[in-house]
């Protein structure tokens, strides 16, 4: 459960004065580093201004050498940042227009990197069933060679060429790592660190969008993926969280259907009276939440989660990297899981938490396998068409998992139409999300109840407390059970026996068979 550790992120200097420029011919990876000693000059004249003695110890040595010791915290390298930014930035610095663009260099490299994790993160959570990698994303975004120098005209919009100290003209080419510099605001309110900005740019880059939309993925926003949720998704929430999201819909989807169809194509953020409105709705229901500030917290989240629900769907994977929302107006992204959540806990606390999920875990996962099942087979009771399909679901489960049959054989055995139709009567991949989502409900109840062996109560005052938690649990069930059992049904191997949730599935089957026999 390595989600629920925390280290220092250490990141190198040499980030400043090497850039990663796309390399298409390169084997494997899509791109290469390339030293700009020009950078690496500057980087060193100028780092000896800094109030920085850890920056001044790291920085000796000689061009493509890495320094003894060159790496620092995040929080160095916000300062560094903060120096390089106002020296870059017009409206910012007071000097010549050679250490302006010599300062933007050493930026450039540094924003490449995090545009090559974006362009990974990307590709992880989307790609499963789209046939692309992150090296089809890099062109895009990845287009910065350093060979130019370039600065900003005075009013911060322009990107100029550089040629000799002061000769100047304009780009015939916008580099994207200038433009996320371009765009970065260093004193907005929200203090949104470097990295984050460049996710969110990279992420909203128009050509990386075109390409993701002609491979059927959209970037909605939160509201309106929360203005669209179907039943089938209300089905995967917590009874809070459902509550919640059905207020939004009784008064969100309520005022957007009384809107001209002309104006109806955005999802503006909800009003305060939209938000009062909801609010008296849950208190209602007896769903307390103490403030307009929260319920507009509590709504974003259930976005996130969505997200999430929407990525398993379309790739049949849940996502193998937490997804990072962002807010439109400041750029700021949250990583998932929120690191905070772990700063509150001690050493102790957290290896006890880990080692007591784990005891758990097998017994929560066989409680969402019994409820999972029963779910699917209510639901073909349920239905005209498959009713008489119910009590063959057991059968042609132990069928895939426990004897790797194929679906035609199934077909064959069971009296079934053909292939298809087992899919559609038994369907493992929606038999997967249930179990995974009663899975994860026993598991946060259970630590929800034992919350003082882990000295968390305390923290359940924290608005954010329960969601962090929840996200935690969710990213150690998947590595621990789902993203395996997702990866068999989606390889569609006929012995499907390996993983954890195949093995407990087939035991909870073999359990059933001879209860019937008694």
């Amino acid at each position: 459960m390595a989600q629920l550790s925390k280290s220092v992120r250490m990141v190198p200097l040499s980030r400043y004065w090497e850039i990663l420029r796309l390399d298409p011919a390169s084997v494997g990876c899509g791109y290469k580093k390339l030293l700009l000693p020009l950078a690496w000059e500057f980087f060193q004249q100028k780092c000896l201004e800094l109030d920085a003695p850890e920056t001044r110890l790291t920085v000796r040595g000689s061009v493509g050498q890495s320094p003894r010791g060159a790496n620092l915290s995040v929080e160095q390298h916000r300062d560094i940042q903060t120096s390089l930014y106002t020296w870059f930035h017009p409206e910012e610095s007071s000097g010549s227009a050679i250490s302006r663009a010599r300062a933007g260099l050493c930026l450039r490299c540094y924003v490449s990197y995090p545009i090559l994790k974006a362009c990974k993160k990307l590709a992880s959570l989307y790609s499963a069933s789209h046939d692309f990698t992150y090296r089809d994303l890099l062109p895009f975004v990845l287009d910065d060679d350093g060979k130019v120098l370039i600065i900003l005209d005075q009013d911060g919009t322009t990107q100029l060429i550089l040629n000799g100290d002061r000769e100047t003209k304009k780009t015939d080419y916008q580099f994207f790592t200038v433009e996320v510099l371009r765009k970065y605001n260093l004193n907005s309110p929200s203090k949104s660190r470097l990295d984050d900005w460049v996710y969110y740019q990279t992420k909203q880059n128009p050509k990386l969008k075109d390409f993701l939309s002609e491979r059927g993925l959209c970037f909605l926003s939160d509201w309106a993926l929360l203005n669209r949720a179907r039943p089938t998704q209300l089905e995967q929430l917590l009874p809070r969280d459902r509550n919640i999201l059905e207020a939004f819909h009784a008064v969100y989807r309520r005022d957007r259907r009384q809107q001209p169809e002309k104006k109806a194509r955005r999802c503006p953020d909800p009003t305060q009276s939209q938000l009062e409105e909801m609010r008296h709705l849950l208190q209602e229901k007896s769903v307390i939440v103490n403030s307009l500030a929260q319920l507009s917290n509590e709504l974003k989240h259930l976005a996130r989660l969505l997200r999430r629900y929407d990525i398993w769907i379309r790739s049949g994977f849940p996502p193998s990297e937490s997804l990072e929302v962002s807010d439109s107006d400041t750029g700021r992204d949250r990583e998932l899981p929120d690191p905070n959540f772990t700063n509150t806990l001690d050493a102790i606390a957290r290896q006890e938490l880990q080692q007591f999920c784990g005891q758990q875990l097998i017994a929560c996962l066989d409680l969402g396998i019994e409820q999972g099942l029963t779910d699917r087979i209510t639901k073909l009771e349920r239905s005209r068409s498959y009713t008489r399909f119910a009590s063959k679901v057991i059968s042609g489960l132990e069928l895939i998992y426990c004897h790797g049959k194929s679906q035609a054989e199934i077909a064959s055995i069971l009296g079934m139409t053909n292939q298809s139709q087992v899919s559609r009567v038994l369907n493992p991949k929606e038999l997967l999300n249930r179990v995974r989502f009663w899975t994860i409900d026993k598991l946060f109840h259970i630590i929800s109840y034992a919350a003082n062996q882990f000295n968390l109560a305390n923290m359940s005052r924290d608005p954010d407390y329960l969601r962090n938690l929840m996200e935690h649990l969710e990213a150690f069930v998947d590595a621990e059970v789902f993203q395996e059992a997702a990866a068999e049904i989606m390889t569609g191997k006929k012995c499907s026996t390996n993983s954890l949730y195949a093995q407990r599935l087939c035991r909870y089957l073999e359990t059933l068979k001879q209860e019937n026999h008694d």
